[in-house]
């Protein structure tokens, strides 16, 4: 009896196995992954698809509630200000730097166009955003329901003056590409010298362009390997540096510098804070050519940090430019030495030469050949008197990109901005402003010409006279830094010529 039981239990199970699966219900699949809700501050919801990617599905209709309250991100050197209406930084602040008026400094320059707006025209940048604070940054997030949408992220960057920012979008929002810049508000009074462009900066191919947004006629456009693009001044820099490098760049009149995003949406480092060399150095992609030391800018930044050093033991950034200003002239005394005492030798061969050039004086004229013999008894001169007529150049050209480097150094180190010397003098970056300086180098520069063995006409000697006159006008309205190195180098070089002219007549004597 049981063995039956058990056989038709059996034979009963083999039935409902074969009627479910020929005839039975189809297995009902599993639903497909919802997308992360991030909750707003505000109560909104912030979709965020899954894994970060944009999905084929329309985010539904999500604002923010207009009159949200900014927000702000701080990062190692730069305070910046989100707004939540158009998800723009309205505010970047130095806090280690000041303006004009001893207030921190302020970078953004205010107007219809923000950092972080979108390029396009459309609802996108007057909206509200939902805002989804976090610890130390912030994102915002906005959609119609019809397929536009955007989201911004903003967060303290790893280095100084750095912001890491993000902008994705769907539908028309990111199509133009993203606003990084307009321009820079000036960050001095009004009258002050400078030295500095202001305009549009970017780096492609490993080199710097500029451009001067104020006189653009047209859109200008850069792509294949942008390593940053923004604008710039003279000491201050705002960039976004795009992670990889598919972004393409347009610098437009009116917007500034915008750019234009890669299918996924933009990426990268957005710098805003002060043209520190070492600082800039570190970031790569040549950033650090936004400084503009020139065609020896090696040898400006190896200047740049042996006055650091000097700086560290005196405390004054004045005293540093004395100090670095008499030890290249000690190094240079063998140079400029040598070049004297050509010069001295030059000088007593004055006499001699004009006998020569009398003689041929009116034949030279009319006849070729009259003139290459009277030249070729100048050159007899100078191997029987052992005289090199280029000995009294070859110094001087050896020194002038060393004078080059240092010129540019003073005119662009950020070192200098607002740094005192003393009394008068409370900020090396600007002109002096009782001239004092300005006619001490001039008052220099004549004794030294006074001093220098002259060679040439009496015509001109004369204006060679005149040249510290126009040297003085035009240093007036230098920044004070340049003034100072030019005197003390005047200054120096007057007291090398004395223990030339010493060292020369000992000589002569013996």
């Amino acid at each position: 009896m049981e063995k039956r039981a058990l056989l038709a239990a059996l034979l009963s199970a083999v039935v409902l196995v074969v009627w479910y699966s020929l005839f039975g219900p189809q297995p009902v699949p599993p639903p497909p992954p919802q997308q992360e809700v991030a909750p707003a501050a505000n109560g909104a919801a912030v979709p965020t698809p899954a894994g970060g990617q944009v999905t084929a599905e329309v985010p539904p209709a999500v604002a923010g509630q207009p009159g949200e309250e900014e927000v702000v991100v701080v990062a190692d050197g730069v305070r910046a200000v989100v707004n939540p209406r158009g998800g723009v930084i309205r505010s970047l602040v130095l806090e280690r730097h000041q303006d004009g008026e001893g207030n921190p400094l302020e970078l953004v320059e205010g107007g219809a166009v923000w950092p972080l707006a979108l390029a396009a025209e459309g609802p996108w940048n007057e909206a509200w955003y939902a805002v989804e604070r976090e610890a130390s940054g912030v994102t915002l997030f906005w959609s119609d329901g019809q397929g536009a949408w955007v989201r911004k992220r903003i967060r303290p960057g790893s280095g100084a003056y750095a912001l890491e920012v993000s902008v994705e979008g769907g539908g028309a929002a990111l199509r133009d590409g993203v606003v990084v810049a307009r321009a820079l508000r000036p960050a001095e009074k009004a009258g002050k010298s400078s030295f500095g462009r202001s305009g549009a900066v970017v780096g492609v191919g490993g080199k710097v362009k500029r451009l001067d947004t104020a006189k653009l006629k047209g859109v200008e456009r850069f792509g294949g390997g942008v390593g940053f693009a923004g604008v710039e001044n003279q000491y201050f820099l705002l960039c976004l540096l795009p992670e990889g490098h598919e972004a393409e760049v347009a610098v437009e009149p009116l917007r500034g510098v915008v750019v234009r995003t890669p299918p996924d949406g933009l990426r990268g480092v957005l710098f805003a804070g002060a043209k520190e060399h070492q600082v800039l150095k570190g970031y790569g992609r040549g950033l650090d050519g936004t400084i503009s030391f020139g065609i020896f800018g090696v040898l400006s930044v190896a200047f740049l940090a042996a006055m650091r050093w000097i700086y560290s033991w005196t405390g004054n950034w004045g005293v540093a430019i004395v100090v670095l200003t008499a030890a290249i002239r000690v190094l240079l005394f063998p140079l400029t030495h040598k070049s004297t005492v050509a010069m001295r030798r030059m000088q007593r061969l004055q006499p001699k030469m004009k006998a020569i050039q009398d003689r041929y004086k009116e034949r030279a004229k009319r006849d070729p050949q009259v003139r290459q013999r009277m030249n070729q008894e100048i050159m007899q001169l100078y191997r029987v008197e052992g005289v090199n007529p280029m000995s009294g150049c070859l110094p001087t050209l050896v020194q002038l990109p060393i004078l080059w480097a240092l010129y540019t150094l003073f005119a662009y180190a950020i070192e200098l901005r607002h740094a005192p010397f003393v009394w008068w003098i409370r900020d090396l970056s600007a002109k002096d402003p009782t001239y004092i300086t300005p006619i001490l180098m001039t008052a220099s520069m004549v004794l030294q010409q006074k001093m220098t063995p002259q060679a040439g006409d009496p015509a001109q000697r004369r204006m060679f006279m005149l040249l510290p006159f126009v040297f003085g006008l035009m240093f007036m309205n230098f920044p004070a830094g340049l003034v100072l190195y030019w005197l003390v180098n005047n200054l120096l070089t007057i007291g090398q010529q004395l223990l030339t002219n010493r060292l020369a007549g000992d000589s002569e004597r013996a």
